[in-house]
């Protein structure tokens, strides 16, 4: 099985992973109206379909092999999410978006610790202090 086809079914798995907690955990339909679990059940079925059309294309056999830097953004993705629970969102954020800047955007690191400041705090001063949204803090409070 080739690199094109193990992408396509683990992201059909999440999508139906997401449907089904869409569907069952959330509730779909709620007071003659959308649920909280409406558009996981919406975007998770969509996927499915778009996973399983992906794997019986009739091309497989000429997919192109997967470039080593292609999988930076998803393993950034995934140790930033891990990063939240360990130091919380808005230094995992922070480091995140310094580290994109820096690696994917080829920018100068004044710029990128520049730029990732500033949006940090502009999210810490919308979302905590005007909308007083809490964010999740970590193991280690802030």
């Amino acid at each position: 099985m080739n690199a094109d086809r193990v992408i396509a079914l683990i992201c059909g798995l999440v999508g139906a992973f997401w449907a089904a907690m869409g569907w069952f955990s959330y509730g779909f339909w709620f007071n003659k109206g959308p649920g909280p679990g409406f558009l996981p059940v919406i975007f998770g079925c969509l996927a499915v379909m778009f996973c399983v059309a992906r794997l019986y294309r009739k091309d497989k056999e000429k997919a192109e092999p997967v470039d080593v830097r292609a999988i930076i953004p998803i393993a950034a993705i995934i140790v930033c999410l891990l990063a939240i629970y360990v130091i919380g969102f808005l230094p995992a954020a922070f480091l995140f978006m310094a580290f994109w800047l820096v690696n994917q955007g080829s920018y100068s690191y004044k710029f990128s610790l520049t730029m990732a400041s500033a949006v940090t705090a502009f999210i810490w001063v919308v979302f905590a202090y005007w909308l007083q949204v809490p964010f999740p803090t970590g193991l280690f409070t802030y």
